[in-house]
């Protein structure tokens, strides 16, 4: 006896079939729609135990097959004109205002500056760490510890410090003498010369320090031009149950923007 069962769908799969021949074994034939050469033969004697529940398995799994696919992800790249009020051919400074009137209408607040790797001492940051809302110092081997320094209005506003969980503190390093130790309202400038005396101490030479993405609350970070990548989201209501995000890509070459790429994506929710 032989017994065909085969599912054209647009969900997992998009061909799922049973072959019973008979000599008694299963045959199973897999091809997914997302790796579209991808074949997995399984064969299994009836006198198997398992026979049974693996026969339900996939017979689940071709149910699953013939479920709709809902098209998401959803990729457009743009490489002329404009995406939003994003232009092709501008230079970074242009790019990063445009961001910043795209973030009132979309609600973004800031731009992640990707493949900017984190620095060995504070000499090596070329930022001036005014531009930005954050800087944090961390170890580099075992258990995570670090300190975040909260920056507003040219000076430190917040200290916290921990691993995964954060809590305030009102100066770092805590056994440093006074005038050692980066306290809350220290300005920025005082921030960085503490910084770069406390790496001159041992204990702290192998930690990094790590700048967030850039707020588009402040001004352009001309450090930026030396990335070729950013990235950003932004989130919008579509309807009662449904939000849509969006996670775009913008990439430079030789100091302009050429590519834009956009992933949406929907998601729903109960309220």
């Amino acid at each position: 006896m032989i017994w065909d069962i085969i599912c054209n769908g647009y969900g997992i799969l998009s061909t799922f079939m049973f072959n019973f021949p008979v000599d008694g074994k299963i045959i199973v034939h897999l091809t997914f729609n997302r790796l579209k050469f991808t074949v997995m033969k399984i064969q299994l004697a009836k006198s198997n135990p398992f026979y049974k529940s693996i026969l339900l398995f996939f017979s689940v799994l071709c149910l699953l097959s013939c479920l709709k696919d809902d098209g998401f992800p959803q990729t457009e790249t743009t490489t002329q004109g404009k995406k939003w009020n994003l232009e092709i051919g501008s230079s970074p400074l242009e790019v990063f205002g445009q961001l910043q009137e795209l973030g009132t209408e979309k609600n973004i607040d800031r731009v992640s500056i990707l493949y900017r790797l984190p620095y060995s001492n504070p000499e090596q940051i070329q930022s001036d760490i005014a531009l930005y809302d954050a800087i944090t110092i961390e170890t580099t081997s075992g258990i995570l510890e670090r300190t975040v320094f909260q920056i507003d209005h040219n000076k430190v506003s917040a200290i916290e410090k921990g691993g995964g969980m954060l809590e305030p503190i009102q100066n770092w390093p805590e056994d440093l003498p006074s005038d050692a130790s980066i306290y809350i309202n220290d300005p920025v400038e005082v921030l960085m010369e503490k910084l770069t005396a406390i790496y001159q101490l041992p204990l702290y030479q192998n930690y990094q320090l790590v700048l967030p993405g850039k707020s588009l609350a402040k001004p352009y970070d001309p450090d930026m031009v030396n990335y070729d990548e950013w990235f950003f989201t932004f989130s919008e209501n579509i309807s009662s149950s449904v939000d849509g995000r969006n996670s775009v890509r913008l990439f430079f070459k030789n100091e302009k923007l050429v590519k834009i790429k956009n992933e949406y994506e929907e998601f729903e929710f109960v309220n």
